[in-house]
């Protein structure tokens, strides 16, 4: 398992507004999908780095 540093870390997305969505049905290029997208990668591995920042605390008990 890699260990995640924090300059590693994502960075949060930005929500769009339902505004800046052109409502075209744009698949994968669609701004809500993307957001949607990188949502999942970034809570993924914060997750991951909340586990592993636990694991390290546990580790220094």
């Amino acid at each position: 398992m890699t260990l995640l540093k924090p300059e590693d870390l994502l960075p949060e997305p930005v929500r769009p507004e339902d505004w800046e969505c052109c409502n075209s049905e744009c698949g994968d290029a669609c701004i809500q999908t993307i957001y949607w997208n990188e949502k999942a990668k970034y809570d993924a591995q914060q997750k991951l780095w909340r586990e592993q920042q636990n694991a390290a605390q546990d580790a220094a008990d």
